[in-house]
């Protein structure tokens, strides 16, 4: 069982913390303030009230135990910073941390951390491309300017192969797999003849210019 380590108790990190601990992950909570720790103790295999900017701290509570930390300090950038470089020093493999801006972000990187998580900002973009593309039911970010995207078949595309489709040419789409209504049925890279149904769910690797230009045919018919 994987142990996870979150470094601060608002609600981000609460929420984090209580959702590992529900899929079986042992999750320990540490936070500076009584109240934070007192509201988690009940969702959290082990919560502590604890500064994370000492080392002591870290190392007395078996943080360096963790096979993944997570520093969601909300608004005292100083602590999120040393609790980063922290946990790296005293042997942390994986550490995401919280940023409040890119000034934020570029630091926490030259400390040491290795996934920089901008939640307001990811849910923003998530929200903003499901208003666009309203086919759209999952977005992932992937690399740079391109995600992974969950969109209900259009009904141009339904009847059609995916040769016919011919996705990777028109948009640069790669289609990688297709969750099959109304059994749910999941198809891991699905062959050229695989034939699109109504009520189809395509999971794309796209260019996020695409998903415009996939919700223009979606549109138009």
């Amino acid at each position: 069982m994987k142990r996870i380590a979150i470094i601060g108790l608002g609600n981000f990190g609460y929420y984090l913390g209580r959702e590992l601990t529900r899929q079986g992950f042992d999750v320990l909570g540490l936070d500076i303030r009584k109240d934070a720790v007192q509201h988690a103790k009940n969702d959290l295999a082990v919560t502590a009230a604890a500064d994370a900017t000492q080392k002591e701290n870290l190392l007395d509570l078996g943080v360096s135990e963790a096979d993944v930390a997570v520093v969601t300090i909300g608004t005292n950038m100083l602590a999120s910073i040393l609790a980063t470089f922290l946990l790296k020093e005293i042997g942390v493999r994986n550490v995401y941390a919280k940023a409040l801006s890119e000034e934020h972000e570029r630091i926490l990187r030259r400390v040491g951390a290795d996934q920089i998580l901008f939640p307001e900002k990811d849910l923003a973009l998530s929200l903003a491309r499901r208003l666009a593309n309203p086919n759209m039911l999952e977005y992932l970010p992937f690399i740079g300017d391109h995600g992974i995207f969950e969109v209900e078949a259009p009904a141009p595309f339904t009847g059609k192969t995916l040769r016919e489709l011919d996705l990777i040419n028109r948009f640069g789409t790669q289609v990688l797999a297709v969750r099959q209504a109304p059994s749910d049925t999941l198809t891991f890279i699905p062959k050229a003849d695989f034939v699109v149904q109504p009520g189809d769910v395509l999971v794309l690797l796209a260019p996020n210019k695409a998903m415009e230009q996939l919700n223009k045919v979606a549109r138009n018919g």
